[in-house]
């Protein structure tokens, strides 16, 4: 999905089977594995705050160059270096009790930058050192990772199975140095996904990516038992 300077695309990581469609939504089966690619398509540099199911994963900020491409395997901050997968909601291992069916953001995938102003004072912001990465281990996402919200909007859609959140599985070796960059713009554009399971109808055949859709948030699908 793009907007103005910037675009975010969910892409798959062990299987084909990731798709975004006009609605804003990214359909995905069980136990896909993905990655965040981020472009910014300007000539100044960025910062970008990325939150999945309600929850930063991307510490003070991630720093995007003027005319770059950066692909994000996994969260910022935090000891856990597992990759984002996909989980449907009702697994009460990953997202506690409720299974995140109380999570009204659950699937959420929202996206906002800044871009650097003219300089003047100066903070530290986050960027990938290494981009390679290896499968070796399975861990899940802390329950803590997740919040709770008010209802959402809910989907209707018939390519859409049920709702859907993100754990973490293997390993990823990117790793993060600090950069310094200056002040920011006021504004943030905001780019808004949501993760949801697909069917399997919906996913079995190619259709192109959206290039563009109207800032409204992908409603949720309904809970479910």
């Amino acid at each position: 999905m793009r907007r103005g300077d910037f675009s975010v695309e969910v892409i798959p990581v062990n299987a084909d089977n990731i798709r975004e469609i006009d609605s804003g939504h990214v359909l995905a089966r069980p136990g896909a594995v993905y990655a965040i690619r981020l472009r910014n398509l300007g000539p100044l540099r960025a910062v970008t705050a990325i939150e999945i199911d309600g929850r930063r994963i991307t510490g003070g900020g991630l720093v995007l160059d003027a005319y770059s491409v950066v692909t994000l395997e996994r969260p910022v901050d935090g000891s856990d270096a597992g990759r984002f997968t996909v989980v449907a909601e009702g697994d009460e291992k990953v997202f506690g009790p409720d299974g995140g069916r109380d999570n009204s953001e659950l699937g959420l995938i929202e996206a906002s930058f800044k871009r650097e102003l003219p300089r003047g004072s100066t903070q530290t912001y986050a960027i990938p050192e290494l981009a390679w990465s290896r499968m070796n281990r399975i861990t899940e996402l802390p329950v803590e990772f997740f919040g709770l919200r008010e209802p959402a909007p809910q989907s209707t859609d018939a390519s859409i199975e049920r709702a859907a959140g993100t754990g973490l599985t293997g390993h990823s070796d990117q790793r993060f140095v600090p950069i310094t960059l200056g002040a920011l713009e006021t504004e943030a554009t905001v780019i808004t996904l949501r993760l949801v399971i697909g069917t399997e109808e919906a996913l079995g055949g190619a259709r192109p990516l959206p290039a563009d859709r109207d800032a409204s948030v992908p409603a949720r699908p309904a809970a479910r038992p």
